[in-house]
Order: C-alpha cells, then sequence, then structure tokens
C-alpha cells in the first residue's frame, strides 16, 4: 500500500470513529442500552472521571435501566488519530447525567479508543478526568 493509500485509510477510520463517537452520544441521550451494545467491544474497560471503572455490561446496563440518564453532552475541541488499526478519540465533554437520582455537572477531558474488531470499529477502552 503507498503511503498516499495508507493516509487515505487512516483518515477514512478516523472519520468512522468520530461517527461512532456522535452515535455513542445520541444512545446515551436516548438511554439506548441495545444501540450502546452495538458499539462497544465486549472487553470493554471503561473509566469514569472519578476512578470507577466498567465492563461493557455493568455499563450497558447503567444506560439500560436508567440508573445513569445522561441529559445533555456537549463535546468540543474532539479530534482522531489512527494507530494502526485503532483510533484514539479525544476532546472535552460538557454534560449533565443522573446518576441513581443525583444530578451531576460534569466538565471532562477524554480519551476513547476505538478498535476494529472483525472489521468494525468498536470502543474498546475509555477514560476521563475532571476538569473542573
Amino acid at each position: 500500500m503507498s503511503s498516499n493509500d495508507q493516509h487515505a485509510a487512516s483518515k477514512a477510520l478516523e472519520q468512522e470513529a468520530l461517527k461512532l463517537d456522535s452515535r455513542r452520544c445520541e444512545v446515551l441521550l436516548a438511554g439506548d442500552g441495545a444501540g450502546l451494545a452495538a458499539i462497544v467491544d465486549e472487553g470493554l474497560t471503561y473509566t469514569h472521571a472519578t476512578g470507577r471503572r466498567d465492563t461493557k455490561a455493568t455499563y450497558v446496563d447503567s444506560v439500560s435501566t436508567g440508573r445513569s440518564k445522561y441529559t445533555r453532552l456537549d463535546r468540543e475541541e474532539v479530534t482522531a488519530r489512527a494507530i494502526g488499526n485503532a483510533v484514539l478519540v479525544e476532546g472535552k465533554v460538557n454534560m449533565t447525567v443522573v446518576v441513581e437520582g443525583v444530578e451531576k455537572n460534569l466538565y471532562n477531558r477524554y480519551l476513547g479508543v476505538w478498535t476494529a474488531v472483525s472489521g468494525k470499529l468498536l470502543l474498546t477502552a475509555w477514560a476521563s478526568t475532571k476538569l473542573n
């Protein structure tokens, strides 16, 4: 593959990851657990800004049951960088989430890792840190 072809493939992978990151926000706002499950890897490691970790099962369950209800997700400075078959998506998010009945307004920086699994990009890792 020529360097131009590699560059084009990387850019296409980055654009797909950015679309999926937008989709992730849509399904979170809708409380769509099935939609979330479709875009995250079985081995997902999701680390919240508090340090709490979720697996795919616990993360999807918290969204499906409404234990975590996202009511606002405003992203900014979102970038993507392909590295091999993975894409790092970074950005900031200003959000409101109700967790077990308690409303939280958060401003975080995040890093999501989307990896090609059987030809499909899936969220395989997530970490965020508080900015406020």
